[in-house]
């Protein structure tokens, strides 16, 4: 049942034919059909005739109206100023895209920049940036309007993004045409304040009197106004939006990436251990967790769509950057530590900085509180609070060396490591301590203990679980040294 209403959701959401007629029939009809009707209503308030016949004049602009949508696309990205705004982009930006890069930090945790500085000289970086600005951001720009006019066709709207862009679209184009068609009427009121126009399926009367000359162009004068103003600021919005849409080379600030990842954190990493006692957790452990996948489904969606429309962008932008480097002759070397800045981006190397994964930061976070507080009272608590306290402790240290194992290593390890495995080679890497390894080993075998022999109760005292907790302390901060 579950699959089929995935299955649906996935149709919908990837169906184009819905969008399509939007933007043909709001965007392009309606404004036609508004004025057949507008002068239908006209002659038979006039004449007591209603002259239905005019209909017969959206046939004569069905061709018309097709031809405008086929051009739309470029009507689009040339006239609602998306050429510009990208283009504006890139050599306001050209130092930080094209030529050095980026950095930023996320929670105090700071992103391991490589070292890629590029050093030209001045007369080669002049050449280099005087190129870009006159060959590559054209080019990409033009390959930025190609994807375009094909987004505009097949879009499939999975994303919120996606969704406003089309409704934008559809409104700069009715506020076009609308406006087109607002300043043909104001010119007729002038002509037929002089003579009537006569054809042979239809007939505008001459306008005698100069009060309805003022009311009527007074009224289109307004509409039109206002037609302008939305088609100026549905152009803004398309300006802002199709660079989140489409895989094309565009500056986007840090703080905007940041805030995307701070998102994602925040939401994943709730504090509900600051909130409720460990029992009223348990009791809402699966509402909160059903809240959490509702709300990360969209960020998550349009993170990911992110990544790779970022990652689509620079491959296809360095087919472009790399042909111009060879024109202008640049040396392997240099050409090589340009693609690796060009390429590099500070987001995917925080997010593989981290040691723990953020649901393994959540989990190991709530262990250790319940086991500080454990601990605060150890000699008072029952003995099963004792072991499901070191069993805890257990766990996140395991969970740990693991993931430090991972961090440290630069090849998998074929075969599964056990815990006693991972204490040798930590104490390798010198990680571990002799006395760490020595009191890792007791509490190996005390877990062994209780695993192999049921009833077994735990000898352990409090001193020994806070001189565990210094141990995740220490390899924590060894790994944050290492970063």
């Amino acid at each position: 049942m579950e699959s089929e209403k995935l299955l649906r959701m996935s149709s919908r959401s990837g169906s184009t034919l819905k969008p399509l007629l939007i933007r043909i029939g709001f965007g392009l009809v309606f404004p036609f059909l508004i004025e057949v009707f507008i002068y239908i209503i006209y002659t038979g308030l006039r004449t007591q005739d209603f002259q239905f016949s005019a209909l017969l004049l959206i046939i004569f602009v069905i061709i018309p109206i097709l031809f405008l949508y086929l051009a739309a696309p470029r009507i689009i990205f040339r006239w609602g100023r998306v050429r510009n705004n990208i283009d504006l982009n890139l050599k306001s930006n050209l130092q930080n895209v094209f030529l050095k890069p980026r950095s930023f930090s996320l929670k105090d945790k700071a992103v391991p920049l490589k070292d890629m500085e590029l050093k030209l000289s001045k007369k080669e970086e002049k050449l280099l940036v005087t190129r870009i600005k006159t060959k590559l951001i054209p080019e990409i720009t033009k390959e930025a309007e190609n994807q375009y006019a094909q987004n505009f066709v097949d879009r499939s709207h999975t994303t919120r993004n996606e969704r406003l862009l089309t409704y934008n679209e559809s409104l700069y184009l009715f506020s076009l045409v609308s406006s087109a068609i607002l300043a043909i009427n104001l010119i007729l009121i002038v002509i037929l304040r002089w003579t009537s126009i006569e054809l042979d399926f239809v007939t505008l009367d001459q306008i005698v009197n100069n009060t309805n000359i003022i009311i009527f162009s007074c009224i289109f004068a307004f509409l039109m106004a206002f037609s302008i103003f939305l088609s100026i600021s549905s152009s803004k919005k398309m300006c802002e939006l199709i660079p989140q849409v489409l895989p094309i080379i565009y500056y986007e600030s840090e703080e905007e990436r940041e805030k995307r990842l701070t998102q994602i954190k925040a939401i994943a990493e709730f504090p509900i251990s600051n909130l409720f006692v460990r029992r009223t957790q348990k009791e809402l452990a699966s509402s909160i967790e059903e809240a959490k996948k509702n709300l990360l489904l969209t960020i998550l969606t349009e993170t990911i769509s992110w990544y790779y429309r970022d990652e689509m962008a620079k491959a296809t932008a360095w087919n472009l950057y790399k042909e111009m480097l060879e024109d202008l002759q640049i040396s392997e070397e240099t050409k090589e530590k340009i693609e690796k800045q060009f390429k590099y981006d500070p987001t995917l190397e925080l997010i593989s900085s981290h040691i723990l994964t953020s649901e393994e930061e959540q989990a190991i976070k709530a262990d250790l509180d319940y086991i500080n507080e454990k601990i605060e009272n150890w000699n008072k608590i029952r003995s099963e609070e004792q072991t499901l306290s070191f069993l805890l402790i257990y766990r996140s240290l395991e969970t740990i060396f693991r993931r430090t194992l991972s961090f440290i290593s630069t090849q998998p390890e074929q075969e599964e490591v056990n815990f006693l495995k991972l204490i040798d080679i930590l104490e390798k890497d010198k990680i571990l301590s002799k006395s760490d390894v020595s009191l890792l080993h007791e509490i190996r075998f005390k877990r062994n203990l209780l695993f192999h022999e049921p009833g077994k109760t735990l000898d352990l005292g409090k001193q020994t679980m806070e001189k565990l907790l210094i141990v995740i302390k220490d390899i924590l901060d060894k790994i944050k040294e290492k970063k």
